[in-house]
């Protein structure tokens, strides 16, 4: 293992101080269950109202249900606006914010998700049109003639447990909302897994595959389609992946986040631009210390609003569109979801809806106003190292869904670390420790070791449940954001390609190391634990080190070549050990 440098470790508190309350009630596994989690927050087009969905347990049913609920920017009480009796998903404003589609699955839908329509003022919901293997992933186009939508290829096979699946085919459909049949837009032997409609209508960008199944998105490539369908025209060649795409207002640039991700749902990465015309790319953050993670143009095109991973925050700021430093307006807040941190903005960008959260509050839907400042000597600074700036957004929390968990759960003490990993590299990790420790006897501790890897550990309540719980038990919990994890920029994720359990190990093991000798956790109690690649990181470092007590791995990878020959996904590995 590496030799620590000598620099001092540094912490801050995320949470109050926290006084005996007998009032309140340890978080358990139940109180988990009995959270209510909205997602996928949707600004209406003149920004007064957000739809959003919200995911409930009900009592005596096997699954959550979730519906779509609608809430003033101005106050009052979020209501639901649907009542699917399984899943409703997926909002989406018309243009003209007169119309809600949303993905819904009732009664004469075959089991699948359909594309259902409902006024903005109420009403009954209208199918609009049926697939055979549902739809997902709507966009209404630019004029609101038309809802863009994919959808799986041909009949579902056939379940054996001895084979591996190859998938099907994710393809591109629009449907004229005054009809009920769709019309295809891509060739039925190519995968869309990200797509955006162009400011005119008569284009729409994809990233895509030419082969079917999960390990081809791996695989995929920057294309334009024409709205009425056709070839696919490549744009460049990728590297990695990408996703949150943004079409300059002119249409003639697509901005784009891209990077290497172990797990499709995950974005994060440096903000890139393509002219797409000649599919020339720039990188207008190169060398950041933060992971873009969603970007929208501001109007005029010269400047494009950003939200990114910032350590075990996030970030939301500003960059030119000729590149140069991030200005940011707001650091050290947790936004969006867990898997892709993204805001949903009004055509101006002066307002936005997004999901909110703290260690001590579960998410909530938040409104954000924002004050663009002038880019104050922005060509005088080298580089695009993320610049000093003030904060240029009023907040205004728009739900309390979780007012009685929030009220009534003890929340355990939260504090961000940061300690030299290997190399020297400071590493970023939240530590929770027992709400009433014992006097005079330093707590045993549990290491979490995140998925992944393209993955990391926000100061957010949803992502310290566990940690809440074992601390509750008389455990100190350490959350590492080891090399490999978003927030630090593309450098920093790629130094786990081809050294998994490596340097990444090292760091880890650091964290424990800083603890130990800073009498916060007692040495020779020590456990780790982990899910997916936390789980192959668990079932590592038991072979590497015997002080760990007890160790837990879900999940993991314990054979790669068995891993490559029977998993759905054998071009993670490729891309992975290099």
């Amino acid at each position: 293992m590496s030799t620590p440098v000598s620099r001092p470790a540094s912490t801050s508190s995320l949470t109050p101080s926290v006084a005996a309350d007998e009032r309140r009630m340890p978080i358990s596994i139940d109180s988990q269950f009995a959270l209510r989690l909205p997602s996928d927050p949707r600004i209406a087009p003149d920004g007064a109202r957000v739809a959003f969905v919200l995911s409930e347990w009900v009592a005596n049913q096997p699954k959550a249900r979730a519906r779509i609920w609608m809430v003033d920017t101005t106050g009052g009480e979020p209501r639901p606006f649907t009542n699917g009796p399984r899943a409703d998903s997926c909002p989406r404003w018309s243009p003209d914010g007169l119309t809600l589609a949303f993905c819904s699955e009732r009664e004469g839908d075959n089991g699948k998700p359909q594309l259902y329509v409902i006024p903005a003022s109420g009403g009954e919901p209208r199918r609009v049109c049926t697939m055979p293997n549902g739809v997902a992933d709507l966009a209404w186009s630019p004029d609101g003639t038309r809802i863009a939508f994919t959808s799986e290829e041909g009949p579902q096979p056939a379940r054996d447990p001895l084979v591996v699946d190859a998938g099907r085919h994710r393809r591109l459909w629009t449907v004229r909302v005054t009809s009920d049949t769709p019309e295809p837009v891509t060739p039925p032997n190519l995968t869309v897994w990200r797509y955006e409609w162009a400011p005119g209508g008569d284009r729409l960008a994809l990233f895509f595959a030419d082969a079917p199944g999960e390990t081809a998105w791996y695989q995929g490539q920057l294309g334009i389609v024409s709205s009425t369908g056709g070839g696919v025209r490549q744009l460049g060649a990728l590297a990695g992946q990408a996703a949150a795409f943004a079409w300059s207002p002119d249409g003639r640039q697509l901005a784009y986040v891209a990077g290497e991700w172990s797990d499709r749902p995950l974005v994060g990465g440096d903000l890139w631009v393509v002219d797409v015309e000649d599919g020339t790319p720039r990188n207008l953050t190169p060398d950041a210390k933060v992971s873009v993670s969603w970007a929208g143009w501001l109007p005029g095109g010269q400047e494009l609003l950003l939200l990114a991973w910032d350590r075990v925050w996030n970030l939301v700021g500003t960059v030119g569109s000729a590149g140069g430093p991030i200005v940011p307006l707001a650091r050290e807040v947790v936004l969006g979801e867990g898997a892709w941190p993204r805001l949903s903005a009004t055509t101006d960008g002066t307002r936005f809806a997004v999901l909110r959260m703290d260690p001590t509050t579960p998410p909530e839907i938040w409104l954000g106003s924002v004050t663009l400042p002038a880019r104050q000597a922005a060509g005088q600074r080298s580089g695009s190292e993320t610049a000093a700036g003030r904060a240029d957004i009023d907040w205004r929390r728009l739900t309390h869904v979780n007012a009685l968990p929030e009220a009534t759960l003890a929340v355990a003490p939260v504090e961000a670390l940061r300690y030299p990993g290997a190399d020297g590299w400071p590493i970023d990790a939240l530590l929770v420790m027992p709400r009433e420790p014992r006097r005079g006897t330093p707590p045993p501790l549990i290491v979490m070791v995140h998925g992944g890897p393209s993955a990391a550990n926000r100061a957010a309540y949803g992502g310290l449940g566990w940690a809440h719980q074992w601390a509750a038990a008389g455990f100190a919990v350490l959350q590492p954001n080891f090399r490999g994890s978003l927030g630090r920029g593309v450098a920093f994720a790629d130094a786990i390609l081809g050294d998994m359990g490596g340097k990444d190990l090292d760091d880890v093991l650091l964290g424990v190391d800083h603890l130990v000798a800073s009498g916060r956790v007692d040495g020779t109690r020590l456990g780790i634990m982990g899910w997916s690649y936390g789980g192959f990181a668990t079932e590592w470092a038991v072979t590497q080190t015997t002080r760990f007590k007890a160790a837990v791995a879900g999940a993991g990878i314990c054979d790669f070549h068995s891993f490559h020959a029977q998993s759905n996904i054998p071009d993670w590995d490729r891309r992975f050990l290099g």
